[in-house]
């Protein structure tokens, strides 16, 4: 009888066991070392991230309407001004023709003598000097018999005359203009007038002989001739001129100043004459020299020739 109510609680405890089994609960012995059961941990449930809070959006702007751009135009080609009538076209008058060119003077002492050359022959020799002239001119006798014309400031010593103004290579003709004026209005006239650069060459004896012959023609002009333009003009380094010559300039004072850059050609532009039998040729180195010269005991010779 022990052994069946043995078997009755066997058997209770097992369908005890079956059914704690189904409804999930364990078995666990309790722990009677440190005086108290052990509790079952409690789960912890697991954090969520915190949800996001929606931002306020701003307003959208409303975005003005696109303006339309305006295509570009092809270019237009320009209106034609409206023309004015066509003239018909006048007839041209022709073109002057060039002045045919000057005859070329003849020579000094190819002329012929119409006249005996007085015993006496007064002469005036002027002369241009400035600062660039050498201070030892008077070692020659042309430049002792001549009267120097020289600028209003020059300093140098020797001058005989000083102009009104001061001068440079490019405004001689103002300074022969001036040195004209000059002697129209002196009371003492010569027979001759001779203007000389401070950088020619020609003894007293030559000039006197060249004078001699010169009165004994009808050649009013003589030097180095030119007939490169509509008048002729003498080259500046020596020419040689007669009293009715100057009396002629005297009578177109007041002259215009800056005729011409050029002294000589100024010359011949005031006294504008295309007649040949006025004029006559002074040979060179026949009578004269510029510059340099020399012999078989003599060399002179000129570095500076203007005042630039």
């Amino acid at each position: 009888m022990f052994a069946i109510v043995k078997n009755r609680v066997t058997l209770i405890l097992l369908i005890l066991l079956v059914i704690l089994l189904s409804l999930g609960i364990t078995y666990r012995p309790l722990d009677y070392s440190r005086g108290t059961p052990t509790e079952e941990p409690q789960l912890q449930p697991k954090p969520q991230p915190p949800k996001e809070v929606p931002q306020p959006q701003p307003p959208k702007l409303e975005q003005p309407p696109k303006l339309e751009q305006p295509k570009p135009q092809p270019p237009q080609p320009p209106k034609e001004a409206p023309q004015p009538p066509k003239v018909a076209p006048q007839p041209q008058s022709p073109k002057p023709a060039d002045p045919p060119p000057l005859p070329r003077v003849s020579e000094l002492y190819s002329l012929n003598p119409v006249r005996k050359a007085p015993e006496t022959i007064t002469t005036t020799v002027f002369m241009f000097r400035g600062d660039f002239s050498s201070p030892y001119y008077d070692i020659f006798a042309l430049h002792k018999r001549a009267t120097r014309y020289c600028d209003n400031d020059t300093t140098i010593a020797g001058c005989d005359v000083k102009l009104p103004r001061n001068y440079r290579w490019g405004n001689l003709s103002d300074k022969l203009v001036d040195a004209l004026e000059h002697m129209c209005k002196s009371p003492n006239k010569t027979d001759f007038y001779v203007k000389a650069d401070d950088d020619l060459i020609m003894s007293d004896s030559k000039l006197d002989e060249v004078i001699r012959v010169m009165a004994a023609t009808d050649c009013q002009v003589g030097g180095g001739i030119m007939a490169t333009r509509t008048f002729y003009w003498p080259l500046g380094q020596v020419y040689i001129f007669k009293r009715a010559i100057l009396e002629q300039f005297c009578q177109k004072f007041p002259i215009t100043r800056r005729l011409h850059s050029s002294e000589d050609i100024s010359f011949g532009l005031i006294l504008d004459s295309s007649d040949p039998n006025m004029f006559c040729h002074l040979n060179k180195p026949a009578n004269h020299w510029h510059i340099d010269y020399q012999d078989q005991r003599v060399k002179i010779k000129y570095f500076t020739q203007h005042n630039e």
